[in-house]
């Protein structure tokens, strides 16, 4: 093999392992591209479903034990109309109302200078004794369940059950603990305030 021959040689090696290197980037710089953008539609689809669904930041559990038939704490919780008696809110308009569905925009506690007018969608599901209240505006939003259920044996004690699941990501992180002691309170309170309500 000739110099000139060798030279040229070296220089289609060269050129062989640059296509290479240049053929292999181009591979993983698709399948980077492929994974991204599968990952981008997928998060697209998540934060529209969270959107959708309402997230939940924080969750507040808190049940209360009454001497009571479950058909006469029904009878409490189920009267939208008395709300107010319990909860710390006013109500502005209702929007529309059946026997087992209810929409209204009402006022309720909100930290300095946020907005304390929120928009509340309830169902009334007698079969399962259970209310449920989505919030969908509002400082906090989120969706709470109130149930009831027999205790043990006894069908004059019942549990009042309120599961709460709340959206506060509208609140600054720093007044998230105060926002969510200030309705923990008020589930304390709604509680006893049902349980002197009874007969």
């Amino acid at each position: 093999m000739t110099k000139s021959e060798k030279s040229l040689s070296t220089k289609i090696g060269i050129s062989k392992k640059s296509t290479i290197y240049l053929v292999a980037m181009a591979i993983a710089v698709t399948i980077m591209f492929s994974t991204l953008m599968g990952t981008s539609t997928t998060a697209t689809v998540d934060t529209h479903l969270a959107y959708a669904q309402g997230k939940t930041t924080d969750t507040i559990n808190a049940s209360k034990i009454v001497n009571a038939s479950k058909d006469e704490v029904w009878k409490i919780i189920s009267d939208l109309d008395k709300n107010p008696n319990y909860w710390p809110i006013t109500v502005i308009d209702v929007i529309s109302k059946t026997n087992s569905s209810l929409e209204r925009e009402v006022t309720v506690p909100a930290p300095p200078f946020m907005d304390n007018k929120a928009f509340q969608t309830i169902e009334i599901i007698p079969e399962q004794y259970k209310v449920v209240e989505n919030q969908t505006q509002g400082a906090v939003t989120g969706v709470k369940t109130i149930s009831l259920n027999q205790v043990g044996t006894d069908s004059n004690k019942t549990e009042i059950n309120i599961l709460w699941n709340l959206d506060m990501s509208n609140i600054p992180s720093i007044g998230q603990g105060f926002a969510k002691n200030g309705i923990s309170n008020s589930v304390d309170d709604a509680l006893d305030e049902m349980g002197k309500a009874l007969p």
